[in-house]
C-alpha cells in the first residue's frame, strides 16, 4: 500500500497508519508532501514536521524489528515527493524536501529505543513523549553538513543549488526556446 501524507482527513493519525501497515507486511511506499487544507502538494514538513518525525520514528522502528517481514517491510518502501508547488521554484522546493526527509530521519535515528520501551512497558506516557521530543528537538544540521562535506558534497544543498546558476541557466534557455517556436509559429 502506498501512504500519500497529502491525501487523508484531517487529524488522521499517520503515523498510526504507518505502523499497521508495517506490522502487517502491508506498507510499500510513501508520496511524501504536505497540506494545509486538502491535497496541497506543498513542501515536505511545511505544516506538520512533527507528525513527519513521528511517521519515520515508525519507520525505523520498523527496520528495527525483530519480526523478519516487519524489517523487510520497513526497508523496501518506496519513497517519493509527491509535491507542486505553485509559488515558489519546484527544483528548490524539492531539494527543500530532501533536506528535510534526511533531518528527519535523523532524528527518528536518535530517538533511545530501550528508554522508550521502558517507559512504553511502564505506560509511562509522558516520559515516552519526553524521549520522544527530546531526539525531535536535536539539531541534527551540523552533523549532516559534516556528513554531506565527507562525501564530497557542499554543506548547504540549497545554497549550492542557488550558487550554481543553473535555474537562471535553464530559464534563460527555456525562454529562448519559446521565444523560437513562438516566431516560426510551430505550436503543435
Amino acid at each position: 500500500m502506498l501512504v500519500d501524507t497529502g491525501h487523508h482527513l484531517q487529524g488522521t493519525n499517520i503515523e498510526h497508519i504507518v505502523a499497521i501497515l508495517l506490522d502487517e507486511g502491508r506498507l510499500g511506499g510513501f508520496h511524501f508532501n504536505d497540506r494545509k487544507y486538502a491535497d496541497d502538494d506543498l513542501t515536505v514538513g511545511a505544516i506538520n514536521p512533527y507528525q513527519l518525525f513521528l511517521i519515520f520514528a515508525e519507520l525505523v522502528a520498523g527496520e528495527e524489528d525483530p519480526a523478519q517481514t516487519v524489517s523487510q517491510c520497513a526497508k523496501a518502501c518506496a519513497y517519493m515527493f509527491d509535491q507542486c508547488p505553485n509559488h515558489k521554484p519546484t527544483i528548490e522546493s524539492v531539494i527543500q524536501s530532501a533536506v528535510v526527509v534526511q533531518e528527519t530521519w535523523a532524528k527518528a535515528l536518535l530517538i533511545d529505543r530501550a528508554a522508550l520501551k521502558q517507559s512504553q512497558d511502564a505506560h509511562d506516557l509522558t516520559q515516552c513523549e519526553e524521549i520522544l521530543k527530546d531526539a525531535y528537538n536535536t539539531d541534527v544540521r551540523p552533523m549532516l553538513a559534516e556528513w554531506r562535506q565527507n562525501k564530497g558534497l557542499d554543506a548547504n544543498p540549497l545554497a549550492a543549488f542557488r550558487r550554481s546558476g543553473y535555474l537562471a541557466k535553464i530559464t534563460a534557455e527555456r525562454t529562448a526556446k519559446r521565444g523560437a517556436v513562438a516566431a516560426t509559429g510551430a505550436f503543435g
